[in-house]
């Protein structure tokens, strides 16, 4: 199932009253704020699926390159050097240097950001915060390329971490990297579509999933201060990722097991995951 309602409405709100009141209020602050929204039934079909499920409430960060960028072009190609969150919270992610923006692309078919493994990175210090402690429950969907700028690492998603044992998704040596230390073994998915995803309990016991089957499981008492797309956001060294960037959903409850499976199931139809 391909999202395809609001494809053209660039910089338009949708017209009638099926849509969302919460989907409409993210779709006018995105357009006031000089964002671009590729496809504006993104916003409206996600909330009401979450409401659908009983998370909605539960949402603290959203972003989905289809869902409002703003938009830098350069000859043929277009950057982004802001993606909105329309979760609610408005902890809009953003770069003002454009050699560090990541392009807007294609994977499998649906709009990804590319970020090159280098230097390109989104960044909000100010972003809702999770505290060492309290229930986290992070989705994401990628594709990750094994060469970057480090050689051995890069954080595609980093799960607002101040420091190198964060509750990210990302590369460590030739492997992909969910929720845990790299003291773990982990499986190899290079350039590989994955819906990527963890949970962290009121223990800091974080388990990590790829397409909702467990991969990972580990224990980190860690704050959350800030939040970060194409790096590890407060390094020195930084971890870029070469990857493309899709959806990150972020909650602050653990999902049901029935709530886990039909996030699973609405992702692998929106991003034709086989």
């Amino acid at each position: 199932m391909r999202l395809g309602l609001g494809l053209g409405l660039c910089g338009k709100r949708f017209s009638g009253s099926s849509i969302d009141p919460d989907a409409q209020a993210q779709i006018t602050r995105i357009i006031n704020a000089g964002g671009t929204i590729e496809d504006s039934s993104v916003i409206d079909a996600d909330i009401k699926f979450l409401k659908s499920i009983g998370l909605f409430n539960n949402l603290k960060y959203a972003v989905d390159p289809r869902a409002g960028i703003t938009e830098r072009v350069d000859g043929s190609d277009t950057f982004a050097s802001k993606i909105f969150d329309y979760s609610g919270s408005d902890a809009d992610t953003d770069n003002s240097t454009g050699s560090e923006q990541p392009k807007k692309g294609i994977l499998n078919g649906v709009t990804s950001l590319d970020f090159d493994g280098v230097n390109d990175r989104l960044t909000n210090t100010n972003t809702v915060s999770f505290l060492a402690g309290e229930e986290m429950f992070s989705v994401g969907v990628f594709a990750q390329d094994f060469i970057n700028s480090d050689g051995t690492a890069g954080m595609v998603i980093d799960k607002f971490s101040p420091d190198d044992s964060g509750k990210d998704f990302g590369r460590r040596q030739e492997n992909i990297a969910l929720f845990a230390t790299g003291s773990l073994e982990f499986t190899a998915f290079q350039n590989v579509q994955i819906i990527a995803s963890g949970i962290s309990n009121t223990n800091n016991l974080v388990t990590g999933f790829i397409n909702n089957v467990q991969k990972t499981q580990d224990t980190i008492n860690i704050n959350y201060v800030g939040k970060s797309l194409g790096s590890i956001r407060n390094r020195t060294d930084l971890f870029f990722a070469k990857a493309k960037f899709q959806k990150n959903w972020d909650f602050d409850a653990l999902p049901t097991p029935s709530q886990a499976a039909a996030i699973n199931t609405y992702l692998t139809n929106q991003f034709n995951i086989s």
